[in-house]
């Protein structure tokens, strides 16, 4: 997945206040109006993280920072409760948003990073937004992020480390579709 289509959207580090101290429990519903912002990890303990614009993903490590995620509750009128929450995923501090469609000519959707401000997209019609729309849907103590625009397409990562995030319509074969959403809170400061 590779960084694309850049735009002149500048953000404020004010726009992603939030109150970290009421850090809730891995992967809890949102409902937010300010995004969230977890680390997302897939069955074999790899992370997510950003190499040279690439979302890859590899093993844990005590040395490694795993790429946060700024996640935001969508209102995707769309949406149905069986496919589970509408929500937006944005990473480099929210500059940066996750986006699934099919290219011209393509017979696949592939999953990209497009230069968008994540709170901007709240404000568009849901057939702009549908391509950054991920339904996150509970299995088991995990979830799943299915795409809204590419229904049955998930992100999925491979069993190789190292490789690029992508999407697969093949849930249970040789790629991960469940991740577990990990909370990442500010520690608090000491004056």
């Amino acid at each position: 997945m590779s960084a694309l289509e850049e735009s002149e959207v500048k953000m404020d580090s004010q726009d992603w206040k939030e109150d970290d101290s009421q850090c809730r429990s891995e992967g809890s519903k949102l409902k937010a109006k300010e995004p969230e912002k977890y680390s997302i990890h897939d069955g074999d303990h790899k992370v997510f993280v950003l190499d040279e614009g690439t979302l890859k993903a590899i093993p844990m490590k005590s040395y490694i920072l795993p790429e946060i995620f700024f996640v935001l509750a969508s209102r995707l009128e769309s949406a149905t409760v069986e496919k589970g929450n509408p929500i937006f995923l944005a990473v480099s501090k929210g500059e940066f948003c996750l986006y699934c469609n099919k290219d011209k000519g393509k017979r696949k959707p592939s999953l990209q990073l497009k230069k968008k401000q994540l709170k901007s997209l709240a404000g568009q019609k849901e057939l702009a937004q549908k391509p950054f729309i991920f339904y996150q849907a509970k299995a088991g103590s995990l979830y799943t992020l299915e795409s809204a625009a590419n229904p049955g397409w998930f992100v999925c990562t491979s069993c190789n480390s190292g490789e690029p995030v992508g999407v697969t319509n093949k849930v249970g074969k040789k790629e991960h579709t469940e991740f577990l959403f990990k909370k990442v809170c500010k520690p608090e400061m000491s004056e």
